[in-house]
């Protein structure tokens, strides 16, 4: 395969195979030795080894748990769980002019109409 690619096709995969069976069976003939190869990989599926398995034990649930989350942890999340992304990462920035915190936000053109 070449250096940027990261598989390779079945034609590089049975070349790969008869190469292997010459070191592995120096002993026999090029096709006695390809036979042997089939023979040892013949209906296996790929094995994965040392994969992280998750583990689901009661202490992992409580902690991963988001509705018992609190304080800006909380924030990071919708009701469901999901998590917001950006917005539930950052402080995002208010920019209707008035002061945070402020309750009566948009009622300035209510209390000018009412006095005239």
């Amino acid at each position: 395969r070449g250096k940027s690619s990261r598989t390779i096709t079945f034609e590089q995969f049975k070349e790969a195979l008869q190469e292997l069976s010459k070191k592995r069976f120096k002993d026999k003939s090029d096709d006695e030795a390809i036979q042997e190869i089939y023979k040892l990989i013949e209906g296996k599926a790929p094995i994965i080894s040392g994969v992280t398995k998750a583990i689901s034990s009661p202490t992992v649930s409580r902690l991963t748990d988001t509705s018992k989350f609190t304080g800006s942890h909380k924030e990071r999340f919708d009701p469901s769980g999901k998590g917001k992304g950006k917005a539930g990462r950052e402080d995002l920035v208010d920019a209707s002019g008035y002061v945070s915190g402020y309750k009566h936000a948009g009622t300035y053109d209510h209390k000018v109409q009412g006095s005239k």
